[in-house]
């Protein structure tokens, strides 16, 4: 006997949709996580060895850095466990693949956070950058600047790095796991 699906806990998804969910998704969440653990080693490492270690930002930098790090690793991590959300069950239609939407929504929450990392990313180059474009002269340094490195131009770009996965961690994950009807009119 069939008894209908919840609308608010299952929607039925169809074949193409399913195969995002279970490919690009976790390729995306492991390519994620990758960089956002190597973040997580890199900064610390980094940025108390670059020639501004001594500013009294750099601490603070580092611990922006390390949350927007942090924050796309959660992202990482929910794009990883988003096949697990996709079972075979019943639908109006007959049998099919669902999306199970409350442990979805979920993990919406944690994707999000690797894009909330643009609060990050300003304060993280005005703590950073402010040091290296003036600083006061003194013995180590009697021009009152600092020479820009590559150590620190890697520095630099590492959570502009975070923050462009975050943005393509919730462009492409948000509509996959919260589809709209038009998402899903869109994969059948």
């Amino acid at each position: 006997m069939y008894t209908p699906m919840d609308s608010r806990a299952y929607v039925w998804i169809p074949p193409r949709m399913v195969a995002k969910l279970k490919r690009t998704l976790p390729l995306l969440g492991a390519v994620t996580t990758a960089v956002a653990l190597a973040t997580c080693v890199a900064v610390p490492v980094m940025g108390y060895s670059l020639p501004t270690q001594h500013s009294t930002t750099n601490g603070i930098s580092v611990m922006v850095a390390m949350f927007s790090a942090v924050l796309l690793l959660m992202s990482g991590v929910a794009l990883l466990f988003a096949p697990t959300w996709v079972e075979v069950g019943h639908h109006p239609g007959g049998s099919g693949h669902i999306l199970r939407l409350r442990p979805a929504s979920v993990s919406v929450g944690p994707l999000c956070g690797g894009a909330a990392s643009i609060v990050g990313l300003p304060l993280f180059y005005l703590f950073y950058a402010t040091p290296l474009t003036w600083s006061d002269p003194g013995p180590d340094n009697p021009h009152g600047y600092i020479k820009i490195t590559f150590g620190i131009a890697v520095y630099l770009l590492m959570p502009l790095v975070a923050f462009a996965l975050g943005v393509v961690d919730v462009a492409i994950g948000w509509p996959l796991l919260r589809p709209s009807r038009e998402t899903i009119h869109r994969y059948s």
